[in-house]
């Protein structure tokens, strides 16, 4: 197996954070601007960009995050990871955000489409849906925003 330096490792996790982070945010505004147009072809472009950036950025970035996080907390201070309170909690919260992202947002995201592929205009269905989505996708964002508190004080 390859040894990548600390230093790479700490500049590719923050680098992976930032794109997790600001795909995530970005994805969110992105969908409630075109939809607060009512504008059927704006929505349906925007629906399927998020799906796509989604794929790209947020779950790239996610599992870079995951990847390089756990290859320095393997190496943080010399002890187990699971004994470092703040990385338990830091994995904790990704996952929680990571499950609403896989269980709550992805399915909806994906109605959304089937329902933008049937209809010719946005339909009450896609508004509740999109309502779903906005207020889970704010969790989900904000979830793991306590991970980079905990990364530089490193301890609680």
């Amino acid at each position: 197996m390859m040894v990548i330096a600390n230093d790479t490792v700490k500049v590719l996790h923050v680098l992976s954070a930032c794109l997790f982070l600001g795909n995530v945010v970005v994805s969110g505004t992105w969908a409630f601007l075109a939809e607060r147009t009512r504008n059927f072809e704006v929505v349906s472009f925007s629906n399927r960009l998020v799906l796509i950036t989604d794929l790209m950025f947020t779950l790239t970035g996610a599992l870079l995050v995951v990847y390089t996080g756990s290859l320095m907390s393997q190496r943080y201070a010399g002890a187990p990871a699971e004994s470092q309170a703040w990385i338990s909690w830091s994995y904790m919260l990704f996952g929680l955000s990571g499950a609403i992202w896989a269980l709550v947002l992805v399915p909806i995201q994906l109605r959304q489409r089937v329902l933008l592929k049937r209809h010719l205009s946005i339909t009450p269905e896609y508004l509740k849906l999109s309502r779903i989505w906005q207020i889970s996708g704010a969790i989900a964002t904000v979830v793991p925003l306590p991970i980079v508190y905990l990364m530089i004080v490193k301890g609680i």
